[in-house]
């Protein structure tokens, strides 16, 4: 992300007054709220001033982080159906069938499966 755009939105983040920390790694935005219970409004407005001043056709997704919220800034088409009508859990992108794996990574995926599987049975 270009250096004025980051600029940009660090001093929106923090003029929102929702933030007592925020920082932008690999293009991502990293923000300890004041209150957490405020993530869903800060994601609104960040996304609002995003689409407003930076990129019309650009979306953000947000992610908790331990105690932080990460913001990725994403094409429109990239971004989850949240400010949307459809109905969304959150897991719709979750789909292992989607990943491509090689085969030993399928073989290694099944052996932690079966492992962590036995582990609730106390195994």
């Amino acid at each position: 992300m270009f250096k004025k755009i980051e600029k940009q939105i660090l001093e929106f983040a923090k003029d929102t007054g929702l933030t007592e920390r925020r920082e932008i790694v690999h293009g991502t935005l990293y923000v300890k709220l004041h209150e957490e219970k405020e993530c869903d409004h800060f994601h609104k407005v960040i996304r609002t001033f995003y689409k407003d001043q930076i990129n019309n056709e650009g979306g953000v997704n947000m992610y908790a982080v331990g105690d932080e919220f990460a913001f990725d800034f994403v094409p429109e088409d990239r971004e989850a159906p949240v400010f949307s009508d459809e109905e969304y859990s959150g897991k719709e992108e979750m789909d292992p069938t989607d990943i491509d794996l090689t085969d030993e990574q399928e073989s290694d995926l099944d052996v932690l499966m079966n492992l962590e599987a036995e582990s609730k049975r106390g195994k």
